[in-house]
């Protein structure tokens, strides 16, 4: 693909994302339509050869996340802001962050990452600029200090090594800047880690993804972190790294911050709060993986790397706008005030038990493939070091975690209330739908990759794609008694005092 059809590409994305925010257009069919065929355009960059594994499957999956987010952020704005100025800023914060992962030149990405993070500071601070939250100024700060100058600093670093030339010249997967030098190593490492919020320059994210507007807190976790990984995915390519360094740095930071992450979702009382934590422990894990790939040169723990990826992208993103359901229905984020929200939105909460599925590994999602994969690539190395064995302690401990702080999120929606909210919005049940399909689209990703997979199997093609069948069927009755028995409870006299909403 020429670059000047890259170009026309980006062209077009950027212009029906502009169409569709016009004031006269944006709340109208066609304006949805419009900013949905922003994202959509540039899956044709798909298919071609400049992107490797890891951006292709970024890209596939940040189409997704962003064409439902555009579509639920409309609705969310107008009933929490009363206006839809909310809207634009996050289409174009979220563009300029997938445009990160369809770069080919070294200047592109610094580009398109400069942008993204400007957006991003202000999607971080809406709530302080529109009067409603002044606390979102001391986040919008954190972020701009712990997260953009890190990130910054080692994309200079980048650039001061290959020269301005190259950098716009030649494609980012052929350069070799000198980081031989420890300390490069470590400073360039530490600034992506700073972005995917790794230790020691984590503590930016639960502020900032906790107060940010929830559209604007789906893209953020679910993709913005993922710029990070991604610069360390590009570091982890180079054979001009010191790789002791990075594995010490990816492995250690990581596996801390895994664990900090994950203990510190099980003791928040915030909702958002609890999902921003778990994006803290799942980045971290990620890199870890990274930082393996780093020792072994291994290509299965990149793989893993970007399965997980994307399956934290899908869950992640939906359980945000879960909880952005949740805040306009019943005014709080307080779990300790909620409980009930099964009994007046069903469908909300399958799409939230869909998403917790998905993230502790229940198959046939997505996350069970993560699991699957990840925990495969790590047994099979057991054998070569006791380095893979500690780390697939940490990472089973990490699983753990998860399912503790998942359960806790979901006694939002089916706990035991004690208290009765009378103030409830019904009305944030139209944007349960955009929830729902990106909390299932999960299962439909696992079709494709274990498809994908399948097709270089010919004796066990048909039956692995059988198995999966048989888990899809029994996961798809289930959902169905589930959502049954949280549909009945809306007929249950005995709730929230005695009184139906």
């Amino acid at each position: 693909m020429s670059d000047i059809l890259r170009y026309a590409i980006y062209a077009a994305s950027i212009t029906s994302l502009l169409a569709g925010n016009t004031s006269f257009l944006r709340a109208r069919r066609a304006g949805y339509l419009l900013r949905v065929l922003g994202y959509l355009v540039l899956l044709v960059l798909l298919y071609n050869w400049y992107l490797e594994a890891f951006p292709s499957i970024l890209l596939a999956v940040s189409v997704v996340v962003a064409s439902l987010v555009t579509l639920y952020t409309h609705g969310y704005s107008i009933r929490k802001y009363g206006a839809s100025t909310l809207q634009p800023l996050v289409d174009f914060f979220t563009l300029s962050t997938v445009l990160v992962f369809t770069s080919r030149y070294l200047i592109e990405i610094v580009a398109f990452w400069l942008v993204a993070e400007i957006l991003g500071f202000f999607v971080v601070v809406y709530d302080a600029m529109v009067g409603a939250n002044q606390k979102a100024w001391s986040a919008g700060l954190r972020y701009l200090v712990v997260s953009m100058v890190p990130a910054d600093l080692s994309l200079l670093l980048l650039l001061a090594q290959v020269g301005l030339g190259p950098s716009t010249n030649v494609s980012i997967d052929l350069l070799k800047p000198d980081l031989t030098p420890p300390v490069l190593t470590v400073v360039a490492m530490l600034g992506f880690m700073a972005k995917a919020a790794v230790a020691p320059l984590h503590f930016w994210l639960p502020d900032a993804h906790s107060i940010a507007p929830s559209p604007g807190s789906a893209i953020l976790s679910g993709l913005m972190v993922k710029m990070g990984l991604y610069g360390l995915f590009r570091l982890a390519l180079l054979r001009t790294i010191d790789v002791g360094a990075a594995t010490v740095l990816c492995l250690l930071s990581g596996s801390l911050t895994a664990i900090y992450g994950g203990l510190q979702a099980l003791v928040q009382s915030d909702i958002k709060r609890i999902l921003a934590y778990s994006t803290i422990s799942h980045t971290s894990a990620i890199t870890i993986l990274i930082g393996l790939y780093v020792y072994s040169r291994s290509p299965e723990f990149l793989t893993a790397a970007a399965i997980y990826s994307a399956a934290h992208a899908i869950y992640k993103a939906s359980l945000f706008m879960d909880s952005g359901v949740v805040e306009l229905l019943t005014h709080t984020r307080t779990l300790e005030k909620l409980g009930y929200v099964s009994r007046i939105l069903p469908a909300e909460t399958l799409s939230a038990l869909l998403s917790a599925l998905s993230l502790v590994g229940v198959p046939p999602t997505l996350g069970f493939l993560t699991k699957l994969v990840v925990f495969m690539t790590l047994a099979s190395h057991i054998p070569l070091s006791w380095v893979y064995l500690l780390v697939t302690l940490i990472v089973a401990f990490e699983v753990a975690l998860s399912i503790g702080y998942s359960v806790r999120y979901l006694l939002a929606h089916m706990g035991n209330p004690t208290l009765r909210y009378e103030e409830l919005d019904p009305s944030s049940a139209k944007l349960t739908p955009y929830v729902l399909t990106l909390s299932a689209s999960s299962l439909v990703l696992t079709y494709y990759v274990v498809g994908s997979a399948a097709a270089s199997l010919a004796n066990a093609a048909l039956q692995i794609l059988l198995l999966l069948g048989l888990f899809s069927a029994l996961f798809a009755i289930a959902s169905w008694i589930t959502y049954t028995v949280l549909k009945h409870g809306r007929k249950d006299e005995v709730w929230l005092g005695g009184a139906r909403p």
